[in-house]
């Protein structure tokens, strides 16, 4: 006789292959063991996550800036050709083919030229690059071609009739190594700050930040592609410092919405130590009122404190007092470098080692020169990256970056412990590191991670509720950095894609949509790099899906969803017309329960032939998923009534959904729940009806 049996949440996460025999574990009951594309609450539930809504392509900065575009000896000028104003004249007087061309050691990597043509008068003109010709321009406006690097000459060539001046001209590298990081000056005020090779752009609600010109606002940065990963920063209001070990510190900051600047920090007194021979630090925070870094190349174990309340000044008086610098060097059995430091109630110290605090003397008192404690805590070793701070706890990656550590005060012990938090689902780490993460307090705290193969982590974390779970996301692409700053509704999570678009490597910046609590599926968002639009009226042609350019896209018009269609000329057409609509990378969630337990008479119900009759799908505010035992034997759950008017969307759905198993016996009695189409899903629970053969 079949016997009900329920998994009444799934807090646990997705956990690893290798607790399959583990059904003594609390946690197993709430584990699956497949979580992609979907998100487990702090309450228990399981959903599918929302899209990445498209923002902008990511391109380099502009190779030609400074004064290579206004110097003539920059440029090798064929008859009829000069340079005028910072802008590429030909007068016509040349009597054949002329050139004009500059040297540029470009990489191996696709670029793209833009320019005007004004003041034309006949002829045509041609860019190349290498074995790239461009087509013919013969008339005023602006333009823009692509071409793959590797040459070491950028032509612009004239025919014989040509008489125009060229300018505007920018040649920028696309899909360059890019890092994102947030900026925040307060709660409403906050920015996400998109590095790439010596420059960066701003974004801010939703979109990227202009000038009065409505061009994107760039600020110069010293930073190469190759700096990035070592970059490190703190913030105290409008300035943020910046550390590298092999770059000066420099400091950003911002004097409004579109004026911001990059400088040197100008230290009074600087540490002797700091020069381009022996380094410079690779860490900074605040603490106490004081500006500390630490870890430059040749002292890897040193902390260097500015005076109290004057965070640019290290100096210190000939009678020492105590807002005087200080510095410190942790004194171990290994030399091991610091990592990273974060401010707590004591200044916490992770090096490649172990962990320790540093405080004041007393352990209460205030850090001065002639007063500081530091202790050793824990022998883990650290991996130099930033924590992140949930509350009063650290979560720390593991030397090789495989292992998340919890870093927290234990009464017991008297002391501070970090258990190892990806024990249960160490299978998303085995083999690949985390490069990122950055923390999403609202509304689900999720620590998001982006793994070295492109794979976005996500965990589940709220301590005081015991709720620690792992899920794992997948795009059409690979995820290469990921930042969070505050938002209106939630929190915003913001990342960086690369994706293959008609054969060619891009960049985008997206940003994951709110989580979705519509009252119909009109306002779902459910696709990847997608755009959505909201017309008056209804309309069959939606433009603005250039960065789409040849993929095939998954639609939802008015709450149903289409057929899929290929982006032609950056737009799609509809077969009937509607309103609002998303559009964009399709992606498909699955959850799959791991081996059932229970069931069964005489004892358990592992390596026990069993059957599951029917599967009650407990549902919140969902519409469509497919069922099954695994990933290639599915049935779709239909959910139109004869109830639901034609030609419009059914209503999202709650409530208990049952669902017919269509396989005989088997050992392992598992159940699979996929949602391809682009509309929510939300499981709070599965009521399987199993019988166990004796």
């Amino acid at each position: 006789m079949p016997v009900p049996l329920i998994m009444t949440n799934f807090s646990a996460g997705e956990l690893s292959p290798r607790l399959g025999g583990r059904v003594d574990l609390a946690k197993y009951s709430n584990g699956l063991s497949l979580l992609e594309n979907m998100f487990i609450h702090p309450h228990g539930g399981a959903s599918r996550r929302s899209g990445f809504r498209f923002i902008r392509e990511v391109i380099g900065r502009n190779i030609l800036s400074g004064t290579i575009v206004f110097d003539s000896d920059s440029w090798s000028l064929d008859k009829g050709w000069s340079v005028v104003q910072g802008c590429l004249s030909c007068d016509g007087s040349q009597e054949d083919m002329s050139l004009a061309s500059c040297l540029l050691p470009l990489e191996e990597k696709v670029y793209e030229a833009v320019f005007e043509i004004r003041d034309y008068v006949q002829g045509s003109l041609s860019v190349s690059c290498g074995s790239f010709q461009s087509l013919n321009v013969e008339s005023n406006g602006s333009f823009r071609v692509e071409f793959e690097g590797g040459s070491d000459k950028f032509e612009l060539t004239a025919d014989q009739d040509f008489c125009g001046v060229v300018s505007g001209l920018e040649l920028r590298c696309l899909n360059p190594k890019v890092k994102l990081i947030p900026f925040e000056f307060s709660t409403e005020q906050a920015y996400v700050l998109e590095f790439t090779d010596k420059n960066i752009r701003i974004y801010k609600d939703g979109g990227i930040v202009v000038d009065e010109n409505d061009c994107p606002v760039e600020i110069e940065s010293p930073y190469r592609s190759s700096d990035l990963e070592k970059l490190h920063f703190t913030q105290s209001a409008d300035v943020m410092y910046l550390v590298h070990p092999e770059v000066q510190p420099y400091k950003l900051s911002r004097s409004s919405h579109v004026d911001w600047a990059m400088e040197i920090v100008e230290f009074l007194s600087p540490p002797e130590e700091w020069n381009s021979t022996l380094g410079y630090p690779s860490c900074v925070t605040f603490f106490e009122e004081r500006l500390c870094f630490a870890a430059s190349p040749k002292r890897p174990q040193t902390i260097w404190m500015s005076r109290s309340g004057k965070y640019e000044d290290f100096g210190v008086s000939e009678d020492v007092v105590d807002d005087d610098a200080c510095t410190y060097t942790l004194s171990a059995d290994q030399v091991n470098a610091i990592c990273w430091m974060v401010s707590s109630k004591k200044l916490i110290i992770g090096t490649s080692g172990g962990e320790w605090w540093l405080s004041g003397g007393s352990g209460s008192d205030m850090v001065t020169p002639n007063s500081v404690m530091v202790r050793r805590e824990t022998t883990h070793g650290s991996a130099p990256v930033t924590p992140v701070v949930v509350g009063s706890i650290i979560l720390f990656l593991q030397r090789e970056k495989k292992t998340v550590r919890e870093l927290s005060y234990s009464f017991e012990t008297d002391g501070y412990v970090a258990p190892d938090l990806t024990i249960l689902a160490e299978h998303l780490t085995r083999t690949n590191s985390i490069v990122q993460w950055a923390y999403q307090q609202c509304p689900d705290s999720i620590v998001w991670m982006v793994r070295d193969d492109g794979l976005l982590l996500g965990m589940t974390y709220q301590r005081e509720h015991d709720v620690v779970g792992f899920h794992h996301h997948k795009t059409k692409g690979k995820f290469t950095s990921v930042c969070v700053i505050p938002g209106t509704g939630q929190e915003e999570l913001w990342v960086s894609v690369t994706r293959k678009i008609n054969g060619v490597e891009r960049c985008y910046i997206e940003k994951m949509e709110d989580e979705f609590n519509g009252v119909d599926s009109r306002q779902a968002f459910f696709v990847d790099s997608g755009l959505s639009y909201n017309h008056e009226s209804p309309a069959c042609v939606f433009y603005g899906l250039d960065h789409l350019e040849g993929s095939m896209v998954s639609i939802l018009a008015d709450g149903a969803v289409r057929p899929d269609q290929v982006v032609e000329n950056g737009r799609i057409k509809l077969d009937i017309p509607a309103c609002n609509v998303s559009a964009g990378l399709a992606y498909t969630s699955d959850m799959k329960t791991l081996r059932l337990e229970g069931g069964s008479s005489y004892g358990t119900a592992q390596g026990q032939l069993k059957r599951i009759s029917h599967v009650i799908v407990r549902l919140f505010e969902s519409l469509g998923f497919q069922a099954g035992y695994d990933g290639e034997h599915l049935e779709r759950a239909p959910f139109r009534s004869s109830a639901d008017k034609l030609g419009k969307a059914p209503g999202l759905y709650s409530g208990d959904y049952e669902i017919k198993f269509n396989r005989g016996y088997d050992r392992d009695g598992q159940i699979f729940i996929r949602q391809d189409q682009p509309l929510p899903l939300t499981v709070l629970a599965l009521i399987p009806k199993v019988s166990v053969f004796q």
